[in-house]
């Protein structure tokens, strides 16, 4: 359902076509008289729902209920009652599912009543893509270092018929100075969309409105002003999940590392004793080389027990046993 480019063209019009499609199919002659009263209508576009609302001019007539009726101008169709609107306390109605053309001129009528008498009864005529008007979508602001987080709320599930032809805008403010953005939004405009306004300066303060662009500026209205103070040390969340996740990669790394050791152990491939043996440290005392002490060592356990040979078990000089060593530093 996209709205017209040159609607605003149209609208002195309006009152023109309206007058001709009556005469042609009839049907201002069963519209009620509503001399007696006058209300404000409007029809905005309100989380991509469309919203009829209407009040009563004449403060000192209460009503406690209404009850609201529609019919298409082009169609020579009776007056047809909104179902989820008729006998309403509301002052609007939700006309989503049953106004579904840009297209269309749309006869309303809103009746009035106290208990069982109807105390007035109001008309309008209404063309979607020109007397349509948009209310800007819920967001929030979410400030950092040297940028924010705009989170624009749209509803999960959006009809195609109400996926009108509009712009999002996004406007930042700072001492004076306005910037819009406008995002490139690819597909419909359903679930939460997050935009960032980055290249910020530290210690400013940003103001952030949104709202829908429309060729009709009458049309568009803007939120109000959102604003943060943008401080030092103020990290995003995605630096702050690169922080936790590096620590977790450490711990993890380190983990591995220990259970492999400890499994290697346990099956016998790495040999590990407490302390030096008590050879080695006498001959490190005395300025031995450790490597000539272990060759000498292997060579005389290898010639002295042959079954060694096969041993697959890794020692690290902890584990080296050197009571076999001559200790003659000419060996």
């Amino acid at each position: 359902m996209l709205l017209s480019q040159n609607a605003f063209i149209v609208r002195p019009l309006n009152l023109f076509l309206m007058v001709c499609i009556n005469l042609v199919f009839g049907i201002s002659h069963d519209l009620p008289d509503d001399t007696s009263a006058s209300c404000t209508f409007k029809i905005s576009l309100r989380n991509f729902r469309s919203i009829l609302s209407w009040e009563l001019k004449n403060h000192s007539i209460v009503a406690t209920h209404y009850t609201l009726l529609y019919t298409i101008m082009s169609k020579p169709e009776d007056l047809k009652m909104v179902k989820n609107c008729a006998n309403t306390t509301r002052s609007f109605c939700d006309l989503t599912d049953e106004w579904r053309s840009t297209h269309e001129a749309y006869v309303t009528i809103v009746k009035g009543f106290s208990g069982n008498t109807t105390l007035f009864s109001c008309s309008h005529n209404f063309w979607l893509d020109i007397d349509m008007s948009f209310e800007p979508p819920e967001f929030e602001i979410v400030g950092f270092t040297n940028h924010i987080n705009v989170i624009v709320k749209f509803p999960s599930i959006v009809k195609e018929e109400s996926q009108f032809d509009l712009s999002l805008v996004i406007e930042e403010q700072s001492e004076g100075i306005v910037k819009k953005h406008k995002p490139a939004i690819k597909g419909n405009m359903s679930g939460n969309f997050t935009y960032i306004i980055d290249k910020l300066i530290p210690n400013a303060n940003y103001c952030v409105s949104v709202y829908f662009e429309h060729n009709d500026e009458q049309a568009v209205i803007k939120s109000p002003l959102k604003c943060t103070l943008l401080q030092p040390g103020q990290e995003s969340e995605s630096a702050e999940s690169a922080k936790v996740g590096g620590i977790i990669t450490v711990f993890l790394m380190a983990l591995a590392l220990i259970s492999t050791i400890v499994t290697l152990k346990w099956i016998g491939y790495i040999c590990l004793r407490n302390s030096l043996p008590k050879v080695l440290r006498q001959g490190l005392a005395k300025g031995w080389s450790a490597v000539a002490i272990h060759r000498r060592d292997h060579n005389v356990l290898q010639s002295e027990t042959p079954e060694l040979k096969q041993s697959f078990c890794l020692s690290f000089p902890s584990s080296w046993n050197y009571k076999r060593a001559s200790l003659s530093p000419s060996d």
